[in-house]
């Protein structure tokens, strides 16, 4: 059976959580899938926990570490499906994710990149292994303006799905981008198809972000790192200031002063 999809999950040093997200995928009820899972260089018993699964749909691809971009990028030259999708390897899907993607996909055929809604909860993790909640957010997926991409509104990288020639025409996932790399790619998708991307209010993703000092340092803000953060949002801000559109300096603007950090 062909895939209808090309799932692809880059992942460093994550064995410890990686089971949760690829179990997600083997529960879809939609099963025409391929899973890629690129190995981005881990040291960790990453790949003696992929050969637990032996579902012939699961292949693994390892590379030099080079960061989740790359990893993306090099994981859409092993697809073989006509629609790509992301998942992270510390977040889950809904069991219907697949499903009702494919369903909106057959309802919208002129679109080229559909999202979901996500509920997303943060944590902080303390040097020994303690656990406390800071907050959760999301709900439903709407619809995105013009005005509201140019202020950073985006789908995130584990709510997308779309189709695989879009990749090649916008260039891939910008591999120097270490930031908010969803927000970049989406950004670029939206002005090379205008009209032709489509919300899927459902919420189908549950994401997780860990803060702290026994934070393993890979989520999405990394705000633990202040330099490496304030270095994303200076080469974003270099990158996109000069478009007459543009309307987010005050979010890249930064210095690693006013960067809070996430704290219960």
């Amino acid at each position: 059976m062909a895939p209808l999809f090309s799932i692809i999950l880059p992942t460093y040093n994550r064995a410890y959580v990686l089971w949760r997200s690829i179990l997600s995928i083997i529960a879809q009820t939609e099963e025409r899938w391929e899973l890629i899972v690129v190995n981005d260089g881990s040291t960790d018993r990453t790949l003696r926990l992929l050969e637990e699964f032996g579902d012939p749909r699961i292949r693994v691809v390892t590379t030099t570490n080079q960061g989740p971009s790359a990893a993306r990028n090099r994981g859409i030259k092993e697809a073989q499906a006509p629609f790509i999708a992301y998942l992270d390897s510390d977040n889950r899907w809904l069991p219907e994710f697949l499903a009702v993607m494919n369903e909106t996909i057959e309802r919208s055929p002129k679109c080229v990149f559909w999202h979901c809604g996500s509920i997303g909860t943060w944590w902080e993790r303390g040097r020994h292994g303690t656990w406390k909640f800071i907050s959760e957010k999301g709900g439903p997926a709407q619809p995105i303006s013009y005005e509201g991409v140019w202020q950073m509104k985006a789908a995130d990288t584990n709510c997308m799905v779309h189709r695989a020639s879009v990749a090649e025409v916008v260039g891939g996932w910008d591999e120097q981008c270490r930031w908010v790399e969803d927000w970049d790619f989406f950004l670029r998708v939206y002005l090379a198809y205008p009209g032709q991307v489509q919300h899927v209010p459902d919420v189908l993703v549950e994401y997780r972000q860990v803060h702290g000092e026994g934070a393993d340092g890979i989520c999405g803000e990394a705000r633990e790192d202040r330099t490496t953060e304030v270095a994303g949002r200076r080469y974003l801000l270099e990158k996109w200031q000069h478009h007459p559109d543009f309307a987010a300096g005050d979010k890249l603007s930064v210095n690693e002063e006013s960067l809070k950090l996430h704290r219960a």
